[in-house]
C-alpha cells in the first residue's frame, strides 16, 4: 500500500502545480512593430491598464511590441 501512495504522489503534485500556474496565466497581444510604438511599455499601459507589462521583442526585424495583461473573465487563456 505505501508503494502505490508514493507512487502517486509526483502526479498529483504535478497536476496542483499545472492547476495552479493556469490561473495565473496572462493575456497576450500585439501592438505592432517597434518603429510605429516606441514605447512598447507605455503603450501597453494605455490600452490595457496599468499592471500591463510591455516589451519590445527584437527577436526579427524592427522587432514587435508585445503587451502581457491579466485576462478579463470573459476572454481564454492563451
Amino acid at each position: 500500500m505505501a508503494k502505490i501512495t508514493s507512487s502517486l504522489v509526483l502526479p498529483i503534485i504535478f497536476l496542483v502545480i499545472l492547476a495552479l500556474a493556469e490561473q495565473n496565466m496572462g493575456c497576450m497581444a500585439i501592438l505592432g512593430s517597434c518603429a510605429i510604438f516606441t514605447d512598447c511599455s507605455g503603450s501597453c499601459k494605455v490600452q490595457f491598464g496599468p499592471n500591463t507589462r510591455g516589451y519590445c521583442d527584437r527577436s526579427g526585424g524592427a522587432g514587435t511590441c508585445l503587451c502581457v495583461y491579466i485576462c478579463p473573465t470573459n476572454e481564454t487563456h492563451m
